[in-house]
């Protein structure tokens, strides 16, 4: 049985740490795979991870990025020179551990999920070793990040890209690379839930990390101007959760838009089946795993257009729409169409949930199962 061994920074709610978790969850059913995180957090999403899929951690720690800026805004010398050399020995240490556990390592397979991992992969990686670079986000024309690609990739056998126009660009960006081989590899939905939304509430749900690149502030700006009644449900957990909260306060919507906090898989789906159209505003998305599980349970979904991954889900007035130019006000009045329209969306909802099944597991199964 070949060994599989994914690295990862930590296990925490994040997509890149959800999808690696749908696929390894997927794979230890025919490989013997383990997960390498570099940190170990406290609140992490290791229950959800089959019990045959072995967990190392490199460092028994967190990181301390929040009490190093805490330690700046309050000028506490002592303490930021304290969590400043903590920082840069955790740093040093993120290098050291994997170097050490990618040259000692007898995978037979090794996936990294984040760049900074797969330049030390290239570098470090046995010859008889397969090594896999995933590549969650979009590249967001980052000069610094598109150098890294092209120049330090060179012994990566396998760069997988999360849809057919990120390819593209990764075959631009690898051109003098003649080793590495590009293949599209989308995140995967495991399990595509049998009970649906029924779509008669005007409850609206968007889930994600509350950063700002997440734009949740413009959705509540966009629900604050809807004529007809609703609930936004923002679930989630982040640094923004605080501003977020003014804002509503501010607008007078506390009674609206609730934010609800972390929410595990049985909670979430408690939300959806209860919501009638999932909302998104980020800047930016690779493959959004949200946007697919919204479409297993039959929501319609609106979002902006996003250079990549948003337009390879929402396919615009067939499952949902894309709103192009960041267009509020046309935003604003799609949703609120949608939302008086029982027909339309019941037709969305059926679109939605076919769109969904072309990214359950099986068919992403095949693709690994080649490469591997």
């Amino acid at each position: 049985m070949k060994k599989l061994t994914f690295l990862l920074l930590h296990l925490g709610y994040g997509g890149i740490e959800t999808a690696t978790i749908n696929t390894v969850n997927a794979l230890s059913n025919e490989y013997d795979v383990e997960i390498v995180s570099f940190y170990n957090l406290k609140n992490n999403q290791e229950n959800r991870i089959n019990k045959k899929v072995k967990i190392k951690y490199l460092y028994n720690g967190e990181p301390n990025k929040k009490e190093f800026l805490l330690a700046l805004k309050n000028k506490k010398i002592f303490s930021i020179l304290k969590e400043g050399i903590k920082s840069i020995n955790i740093l040093k240490n993120k290098k050291l551990f994997l170097k050490k556990e990618i040259k000692n390592s007898s995978a037979d397979v090794i996936i990294s999920t984040r760049y900074e991992f797969s330049t030390i992969l290239s570098k470090y990686g046995k010859s008889e070793t397969l090594k896999i670079a995933q590549e969650h986000h979009h590249h967001n024309n980052d000069k610094k990040y598109i150098k890294i690609l092209s120049t330090k990739y060179y012994n990566i056998d396998y760069l997988f890209a999360l849809t057919e126009g990120l390819k593209k660009d990764y075959e631009k960006f690898l051109l003098k690379n003649k080793h590495t081989k590009i293949v599209v590899v989308p995140n995967m939905l495991v399990d595509l839930p049998v009970k649906k939304s029924n779509l008669i509430s005007n409850n609206l749900i968007t889930i994600s990390r509350l950063d700002y690149g997440k734009r949740n502030n413009e959705l509540i700006n966009i629900v604050s101007n809807l004529k007809i009644d609703f609930k936004l449900y923002i679930i989630g957990d982040g640094e923004e959760y605080a501003n977020l909260q003014n804002q509503i306060n501010e607008l007078n919507l506390s009674d609206k838009v609730i934010l609800t906090g972390y929410k595990n898989k049985a909670e979430i789906e408690k939300y959806m089946l209860k919501s009638s159209i999932f909302l998104m505003a980020s800047v930016s998305e690779g493959l959004p795993m949200v946007l697919l599980e919204a479409m297993s349970y039959g929501l319609p979904c609106i979002a902006y257009e996003t250079d990549s991954g948003v337009c390879d889900i929402i396919e615009n007035e067939k499952n949902g729409y894309v709103i192009k130019n960041r267009d509020e006000k046309n935003y604003i009045k799609l949703l609120e169409n949608l939302m008086c329209s029982n027909d339309l969306k019941k037709t969305f909802s059926k679109e939605a949930v076919k769109k969904s099944e072309q990214f359950y597991k099986d068919k992403i199964i095949k693709i690994w199962k080649k490469i591997i």
